[in-house]
């Protein structure tokens, strides 16, 4: 298969106003699925897959987040202690 006929898919440049509400509708839930998904995408000008990969990407850099987080407090307090 000639994998160089295929024409690459174009990244989705979003707006600031397309963010703030994806960001907005992501702090109130995390996952958005069937009719919320399709209203949210309409009212942003956008297709149900753009809406779905956004919330896919976001889900996972929440939980890169949330994992540095959670981690690095309990390094630092492990790391001034003396063991005994």
């Amino acid at each position: 298969m000639d994998v160089s006929c295929r024409s690459k898919r174009k990244r989705t440049i979003f707006t600031a106003d397309q963010l703030e509400r994806l960001e907005k509708e992501f702090d109130r839930q995390q996952y958005i699925v069937g009719s919320q998904r399709f209203y949210l995408a309409a009212d942003l000008g956008l297709n149900e897959t753009q809406v779905k990969i956004w919330f896919q990407n976001r889900r996972i850099k929440w939980r890169r987040q949330n994992l540095a987080l959670r981690q690095s407090p309990v390094r630092s307090r492990f790391e001034g202690e003396e063991t005994e």
